[in-house]
């Protein structure tokens, strides 16, 4: 057990714009190097079923910031909701945010968008890194936050106040070109080997769900290409391997090869992310043992479909590997550590838990998260948890049995009648949880009861929301 012996409060919440949960070894991956994130998970509470659930590129809700469960894509428009920070402020506590951005691209779009949120904090300062091939690793955005926050780590905890640290990475990048080292580090085994393992888990295959890369079908491919590459042939096929995930046209066309020499490029910057998190991590680790710290870890959203098998639907953006994201909670009076929790949560769950552990009274606001801290400590019971879900082209709704899905631009109606498949276009998606982990069975011609069911329950919310805009 890690101990603690003052009551002054320091809460650390590690956040990436982007990290699928299912290239994480603590969530299952059988061959991506990430002991740090594994590290951590065993000195934490893990929430096994924690997905992202506004995943709109435009009107996002930014439940980390707002606490909003329901995506504004349902109807919702809570523009004058209290936020995070003004909660913290109006119980005199401090706030730091340190925000990572590329120094060639800048900040994106989503970054953009969030900087109002950011401005509330006390204290905001950014740190600018760079990727690429022949950029050295302590270069890299995530190093040079990393190597920031342990600069600042000695101010921070030498400070007699509560305060909240966000420490916020942009994750694995649109393009994810990492170092030389890291960006080759398992796609070398697959030029000259072959991919003979899950690309996922063991627990996949099993199911049925993605089958392994055909270990023949491999050394045919690997016939084709020149192992013994010299470091400019190497950097071009990285280069051309990480623009696959800029080009979604092209995804289509990519056979379970190539698809597979992406995810291991994607791989080798998640091991990048990893390394740098441990650094930073084994300074906090020594201040936990004196001193009380709440650290959470987590990520806005996975990653794209490529990561994912490939499927006989149409990919709305709401599938496993897109909406599946890490969350780990380390307490420091923790005694009950390397727990897992199958609760369904979701992003505007942390702020409440936030918000809790700093003891600041917590305000009776409709459709507001779970104390995930209730959860951990058994302080129950707890409703069963539903999660609704949208993205640019789909609303969906998530319950520990199904997951339900429909286009946007379809009107929902309980008539079990109309949930025949369209020859034309699927415009319903159903799949049965957990035993369809990957979202791999669609179900809603076999299910139409629970369609039904799902599609009215996700109108009467879009209904409710509408109604109340009105009023």
């Amino acid at each position: 057990m890690i101990g603690t012996s003052d009551s002054m409060k320091k809460t650390f919440v590690i956040s990436f714009e982007q990290l699928p949960a299912c290239m994480l070894g603590c969530y299952g991956h059988q061959w991506i190097e990430t002991p740090n994130f594994d590290r951590l998970a065993s000195l934490s509470v893990l929430f096994d079923q924690h997905f992202a659930n506004d995943l709109c590129t435009a009107q996002n809700s930014f439940p980390w910031w707002t606490g909003q469960t329901i995506p504004q894509a349902l109807g919702t428009q809570e523009q004058n909701r209290s936020s995070l920070i003004s909660h913290l402020k109006k119980q005199g506590i401090e706030s730091t945010l340190l925000l990572e951005s590329d120094s060639e691209t800048g900040r994106n779009a989503t970054t953009r968008a969030q900087e109002p949120f950011f401005a509330e904090f006390d204290h905001v300062e950014s740190v600018a890194g760079q990727n690429g091939f022949k950029v050295s690793e302590a270069e890299t955005p995530v190093a040079q936050l990393m190597q920031a926050a342990i600069d600042r780590l000695p101010e921070w905890m030498g400070n007699t106040q509560d305060q909240l640290i966000w420490i916020r990475s942009e994750g694995v990048p649109l393009e994810p070109l990492a170092p030389e080292f890291f960006a080759t580090l398992y796609l070398d085994e697959v030029l000259d080997q072959g991919a003979d393992e899950d690309e996922l888990s063991d627990e996949t295959a099993a199911a049925g769900e993605l089958d392994p890369l055909d270990a023949d079908d491999d050394a045919e491919a690997d016939d084709d290409l020149e192992t013994d590459l010299d470091a400019e042939d190497w950097q071009e096929l990285i280069t051309v391997v990480a623009e696959l995930f800029t080009s979604p046209e092209e995804w289509i066309e990519l056979d379970e090869h190539e698809r597979q020499m992406a995810r291991v490029v994607y791989a080798g910057y998640v091991t990048l992310l990893d390394q740098w998190l441990g650094r930073l991590l084994d300074q906090l680790l020594e201040y936990a043992k004196t001193q009380s710290i709440l650290l959470i870890v987590t990520a806005a959203r996975g990653g794209n479909e490529l990561l994912g098998p490939d499927r006989q639907v149409e990919n709305w953006g709401l599938f496993e590997e897109m909406s599946h994201v890490p969350l780990l909670i380390f307490d420091s009076e923790n005694e009950e550590q390397g727990n897992r929790r199958q609760f369904l949560s979701q992003p505007a769950d942390i702020p409440v838990s936030l918000l809790s552990w700093l003891g600041v009274p917590l305000e009776k606001v409709s459709h507001s998260g779970n104390n995930l801290l209730d959860v951990i400590y058994d302080r129950g019971p707890f409703p069963e948890p539903v999660i609704y879900a949208a993205s640019d082209r789909a609303i969906a709704l998530r319950t520990a049995e199904f997951y339900y899905l429909q286009l946007r631009n379809q009107l929902p109606t309980p008539d079990a009648a109309d949930a025949t498949i369209s020859n034309e276009r699927l415009e319903k998606q159903l799949y049965q949880k957990p035993i369809d982990r990957w979202d791999v069975y669609e179900q809603h011609a076999q299910l139409p009861e629970i369609v039904a069911q799902l599609s009215a329950q996700l109108d009467e919310k879009r209904t409710k929301h509408h109604d109340q805009n009105l009023s």
